[in-house]
């Protein structure tokens, strides 16, 4: 783990446009010192239970401790795999610029979107313009949803009500590591109301309204708080911020273990409470409801065959992103409408629309399923070849390599399937490869131009060789 956040560092030290390596190596210590933390938890614990209940107790204490060693494990793998993902682009693109990203492309291994975004640092790093952040958030996002959403799913989910409670827990302890960067109980505090005859009691907690561990809390506070914060850092404290991150991960996390913040979390649980009381007229109780991070779907459609804003979209002030989960995970209906009166239709798992630029129309949707088998995703993969129509054959060596990978070391993966043109949408499949636990996510990928271009003539713009 250290190797890995200082090897981001040096990348951001030796090329300051790499903005992604530079937020990885700046939120590091965050992460490290909380992997640190939860290394000592398992055996801390059996050694606690003894002394306190005998040796009778334990075996329910090693079963705790199981549990444990399993969050420690995965955040080990998640690490492993964004490093797999991010580090070959990176490095790619320094041996050979774009010629190489685009070797990435014309191979199904990254997507339109992605491609962009390296076009985009491409373009601005030498100006430094705003497109070097916006290429870089996209980045972000597919490191957030694409790699390690899943694995924050699994662990959330895991034998209720452990793992609902231990990553609320993570959500109330976080403290990030960027300068001036808010931890999610001071940006998003729960706030709880209670309505009498004649008043609206309000209290302010030191509590979260929502867990890092749901994509859409964890990329609203990254959004509108940890990455505006990063760059503002960056920006305006450049000399500081190189400085910063040329330290060893090891020696700046010292500060945010839990130990050495015991007494700050304390105080913040005893003193961030606000309370209030007003009077309850008939035009207060509209906007008397809580807050909600994540919106609960039965259905939702989206129609691409008309020009789409920001408003139409449903994206906030100072969001540039709309997000349809259930917060328990449970499926829904997702239909979109696409030039030529053709409909896509699925049971999905997660959607998010996105602008690939700040405060910008949005160009991006993004429509996941839940986790399947090799099997049933090779079946998927082939219902779309023929419905969307992109080669069988592409499928089926898919397929065949999936199952080579299966017995390999490499932990993540990913293969996109381009379809045919649908007017001025650009329509793709996604499949990572998640290797050892056996499951592939789905995902169909919708991408348009504002200008109104056809995506055959973008696809061609995207690759000089007119893949």
């Amino acid at each position: 783990m250290k190797a890995v956040y200082d090897y981001y560092g040096q990348l951001f030290l030796d090329q300051p446009y790499l903005l992604w390596a530079g937020l990885a190596a700046t939120i590091g210590p965050s992460f490290f010192a909380g992997f640190q933390d939860l290394a000592i938890l398992p055996d801390a614990l059996q050694e606690a239970a003894i002394a306190i209940f005998g040796r009778q107790s334990s075996r329910v204490a090693g079963r705790a401790a199981h549990d444990l060693v399993y969050y420690e494990t995965t955040f080990l793998t998640m690490q492993k795999k964004i490093f797999e993902d991010q580090a070959p682009m990176h490095e790619a693109y320094l041996a050979g610029g774009m010629a190489e990203i685009e070797k990435f492309y014309i191979a199904g291994i990254i997507d339109a979107a992605t491609l962009q975004a390296w076009q985009q640092i491409d373009i601005g790093r030498s100006t430094a313009s705003e497109s070097v952040a916006d290429g870089n958030r996209m980045l972000l996002f597919r490191e957030q949803y694409d790699i390690i959403d899943w694995y924050y799913t699994r662990m959330r989910e895991r034998r209720w009500p452990l793992g609902s409670s231990l990553t609320y827990l993570m959500t109330l302890t976080g403290a990030p590591s960027v300068p001036q960067a808010r931890p999610y109980p001071q940006q998003y505090p729960l706030r709880m109301q209670a309505r009498m005859p004649r008043f609206m009691i309000s209290a302010r907690t030191p509590l979260a309204a929502g867990n890092i561990a749901i994509f859409a809390d964890r990329w609203r506070l990254i959004e509108t708080d940890t990455l505006p914060a990063y760059l503002a850092f960056i920006r305006n404290h450049p000399d500081e911020a190189l400085e910063l991150v040329s330290r060893p991960v090891s020696r700046r996390a010292r500060a945010y273990r839990l130990l050495r913040r015991a007494r700050q979390l304390v105080a913040g649980a005893v003193t961030h409470w606000e309370v209030g009381l007003r009077s309850l007229s008939r035009e207060s109780v509209a906007d008397g409801h809580p807050d909600r991070t994540s919106p609960q779907n039965s259905a939702v459609e989206i129609d691409l065959a008309r020009p789409l804003t920001r408003e139409s979209a449903g994206f906030g002030t100072a969001t540039d992103s709309q997000v349809w989960m259930n917060r328990r995970r449970e499926a829904f209906h997702f239909t979109v409408t696409l030039p030529g009166e053709r409909e896509y239709h699925v049971q999905a798992d997660m959607a998010v629309m996105l602008s690939s630029t700040r405060a910008g129309n949005p160009d991006r949707l993004i429509v996941r399923l839940a986790p399947v088998s090799l099997e049933a995703a090779a079946r998927l993969i082939g219902d779309y070849a023929t419905q969307w129509g992109f080669p069988a054959d592409e499928a089926d060596a898919w397929h065949a390599s999936a199952v080579d990978q299966a017995t390999g070391d490499r932990r993540y993966s990913t293969h996109v399937f381009k379809a045919a043109d649908i007017g001025t949408v650009l329509l793709e499949f996604q499949v990572s490869h998640h290797v050892r636990e056996r499951h592939f996510v789905v995902m169909t990928l919708f991408s348009w131009n504002n200008q109104g271009e056809k995506s055959g003539e973008r696809r061609r713009a995207m690759s000089t060789d007119g893949s």
